[in-house]
């Protein structure tokens, strides 16, 4: 006598914490009511890179139509022009046009550097050769979330002025995008270059309401850089959460000057994250942060700061710039004394290995402090 599990039993069993991915893979092949439910979860969110990948999942989806009902997250780690015949991108077009219940598309360059290691988030200035836009245009979707490094951005204005409803746009890749002509109504959430961003920020017919930023600044000199955050007033209003990339350059902002340039431009501003991957000849025996900076509401400030050479070698060393920041009781009092002059500071971190983290709880004054092995990359998404 065979036993019928109820359709609900086989969900409860498959959402369970403990189960992965090739778990639900295999309850597949249990019986016809575990296959909807394990099916259900694993196309809810998708991740393909290759050809092979996506034409086995395009032609999944064509097959069995039912399945892109519950897809909602869809990442295509596209691999080079060349890897890609006309009737790849023809699968890839009717997958997307079976998918109307997409809320978050990611369309990647698979990149790969020299040494083998993948590239997925990192910005790009060569996007690919790809004209063939038309794979996303025309579709019942309606995204709340696009990220883009594999199209040229001036590519995708026709797309995002469909994508009215996006909330939240991650352009990965350098240089201008020419697709202010686009309204985006609801966007809320910025990743871009610096140049993108002064883009968004020149006054137009299309008000914007950016309420959460994150920039990149590679290579930028302090000319530049003080462009950028002049840009930033167009957004004094909504802006509430600032995250800031700066890789490969020794020309920019002193990372003091560049926070009180910031706390200049948005001083109600509550959180921001300054990345700073550069190295400095300079070593500073100054405080860090030796003057106010004014901001009003901030709750968290993150730093990851340059490094400089060893103060007693010639040769460059992965240590802090900030002599002061080199020891325990150095970055306690950096923390106190911060803390001190920003009332509604909360938590304060400085990243390096480990991570540094300072709580205060606003009630007693107490400052407690602990290292951490990781902070989330998009906690700057999630400031309210």
């Amino acid at each position: 006598m065979s036993v019928v599990i109820p359709p609900e039993i086989c969900g409860i069993i498959c959402q369970d914490p403990i189960i992965e991915r090739y778990d639900l893979l295999t309850l597949c092949s249990v019986t016809r009511s575990f296959r909807a439910e394990a099916e259900r979860i694993l196309y809810a969110s998708v991740s393909v890179r290759g050809v092979r990948q996506i034409n086995a999942f395009c032609i999944a989806l064509a097959r069995r139509p039912h399945l892109a009902e519950h897809l909602k997250r869809l990442a295509l780690y596209m691999p080079p022009l060349t890897g890609l015949q006309v009737d790849d991108l023809s699968r890839v077009m009717h997958a997307l046009h079976l998918s109307a219940n997409l809320k978050e598309l990611s369309v990647l360059q698979d990149i790969v550097s020299d040494d083998d290691t993948r590239l997925d988030g990192f910005y790009t200035d060569k996007p690919s050769e790809a004209v063939h836009r038309w794979i996303l245009e025309g579709h019942a979707f309606r995204l709340e979330k696009f990220t883009n490094s594999y199209f040229h951005p001036p590519l995708l204005l026709d797309f995002l002025k469909e994508q009215s409803s996006i909330q939240t746009l991650a352009l990965r890749s350098k240089g201008n995008a020419e697709i202010c002509d686009a309204e985006l109504p609801h966007l809320a959430n910025l990743d871009s270059s610096a140049a993108v961003l002064q883009e968004f920020s020149v006054p137009s017919w299309h008000r914007r309401n950016i309420q959460r930023l994150q920039i990149d600044c590679e290579r930028s000199t302090d000319v530049e850089e003080l462009a950028t955050f002049v840009a930033l007033t167009q957004f004094t209003d909504t802006l509430k959460s600032l995250s800031i990339q700066r890789t490969e350059g020794t020309n920019g902002l002193d990372i003091a000057v560049l926070t009180a340039c910031v706390a200049a431009q948005l001083p109600d501003l509550r959180y921001l994250r300054i990345m700073d991957y550069t190295t400095r000849s300079e070593v500073y025996y100054v405080p860090f942060l030796p003057f106010p900076v004014r901001f009003t509401q901030i709750r968290t400030l993150i730093f990851r700061l340059p490094t400089g050479p060893h103060e007693d070698g010639g040769r460059d060393m992965e240590t802090c710039s900030f002599i002061e920041l080199r020891t325990a009781e150095g970055r306690r009092g950096a923390a106190e004394r911060i803390m001190k002059t920003l009332p509604t500071l909360t938590r304060f971190v400085l990243i390096g290995d480990p991570i540094h983290e300072f709580v205060r709880d606003l009630d007693s004054g107490t400052i407690s402090d602990r290292n951490l092995e990781a902070i989330d990359d998009d906690e700057w998404l999630l400031v309210e």
